[in-house]
């Protein structure tokens, strides 16, 4: 059996098609897979966010500090616990899914500034939300508690949303450690890269085959 090697036309070839079946299977199984790390990370954040409401809900229950005029009229210490409770969710949610979802190496600054936007919308529904909904069901505790679950929920969806498809839309797998198989091409390190994270395994990736010979009879 002799081995000849490929034309360069072949070569170029072979790796377009390679491409063209990592493309595929990162369409089909990409945002899937990232949809199920971001709710990981997503729900890490929300525990931060629903205990230190929580603590500070109870904490401050008998303080008080008048209300504030924030979209609507509230109390002072709800005003509080919404925005501190937020931040520290905003800091570790984002540094999560940068990191481990979407892997990307996109400026922090730049990816902080369009995350910061998101919330120049959201921040003011999601505080008026809070009052709005605890009001309605009695003003207690535990209702600022429903309330604050509830609007969790909103955001964790729409913001995946804009983490996806604005912040990250260039930038995904940008910052991904570059993992070749066994007998892989060199120059197929960055696709192997993207089928691991859309959850294919790295055999799928060399079985498509980039050999520079082919067995002549």
């Amino acid at each position: 059996m002799a081995k000849q090697k490929l034309t360069p036309e072949e070569k170029a070839q072979r790796k377009a098609d390679r491409k063209a079946k990592f493309k595929a299977m990162n369409e089909k199984n990409g945002t899937r897979w990232q949809a199920v790390k971001y709710l990981l990370c997503t729900a890490s954040a929300g525990i931060i966010q629903f205990v230190s409401f929580t603590i500070m809900t109870y904490a401050f229950a008998k303080l008080d500090w008048g209300t504030i005029n924030f979209i609507t009229e509230m109390k002072k210490t709800t005003f509080v616990a919404t925005t501190v409770a937020l931040a520290l969710s905003v800091l570790w949610n984002f540094t999560l899914n940068r990191k481990f979802t979407f892997k990307s190496a996109k400026n922090v600054p730049v990816a902080m500034t369009l995350a910061f936007l998101f919330y120049v919308p959201f921040y003011p529904f999601q505080t008026w939300y809070v009052h709005a909904v605890s009001t309605a069901l009695g003003g207690k505790e535990w209702a600022s508690l429903i309330a604050e679950a509830t609007v969790m929920l909103i955001n964790g969806v729409l913001e995946f949303c804009w983490q996806k498809f604005v912040i990250y839309r260039k930038s995904a797998n940008t910052a991904a450690h570059k993992e070749t198989a066994p007998d892989a091409a060199p120059d197929a390190a960055p696709e192997i890269e993207h089928i691991k994270d859309s959850g294919v395994s790295v055999e799928d990736v060399t079985a498509l085959g980039d050999t520079d010979t082919i067995t002549k009879g």
